[in-house]
């Protein structure tokens, strides 16, 4: 199912990740959650993470966005992710890449990237990132899996709404294995801001 994404993913040295605007955890665990992936198994790329401002998810290593120029997207790959449709995405400059490629668990709006893989049977962007990266062998790092675990969390409802299935608890629990403290995570959730 991902093997398009992980073949431009591959493919290209410069990777920009897009998600949408106000970012809700989905949104940027997502985000975060690919970026330390490329980075924990292709050391050699550079990878950008844009977008409006975090807010509440500050908590998160890297949650400050990159401020980069438009000439960064030359010859770059744009990869998109929880975004049914492009007035969604937090800027617009994706357009300017290369390729673009996107990952989406809402329901099917449009094709607007030259790859994409939509699959509404996932709670989270972030399951589907992770499937992807356990269906693809990469490692994963805490700092992977954290902000993954986080999406995957906030957007089942605490893993209570009816769409929770089997897959979220074993992608779960992949996630998991890396030992980041879940204990510190929910305090961050719960706090008050």
């Amino acid at each position: 199912m991902y093997k398009d994404i992980v073949a431009l993913i591959e493919a290209y040295d410069t990777i920009i990740i897009h998600r949408h605007s106000r970012p809700d955890g989905d949104a940027m665990g997502s985000q975060l959650g690919l970026k330390h992936l490329i980075l924990a198994n292709y050391p050699h790329k550079t990878v950008y993470t844009v977008g409006d401002e975090a807010k509440h998810f500050t908590f998160l290593a890297d949650s400050v966005m990159d401020e980069i120029s438009d000439d960064v997207y030359t010859g770059a790959l744009a990869v998109l992710l929880d975004s049914a449709a492009p007035h969604l995405i937090s800027d617009d400059r994706y357009t300017l890449a290369a390729k673009t490629a996107r990952v989406d668990h809402h329901i099917y709006c449009e094709t607007f990237t030259d790859a994409e893989v939509v699959d509404t049977s996932y709670e989270s962007c972030c399951g589907m990132i992770a499937d992807m990266a356990v269906q693809t062998g990469w490692d994963i790092p805490a700092a992977a899996a954290l902000p993954l675990y986080m999406g995957m969390v906030t957007d089942s409802g605490r893993f209570r709404y009816d769409g929770t299935s089997p897959r979220t608890f074993r992608l779960a629990a992949a996630l998991m294995e890396s030992g980041f403290d879940t204990a510190d995570l929910f305090r961050h959730l719960y706090a008050d801001n």
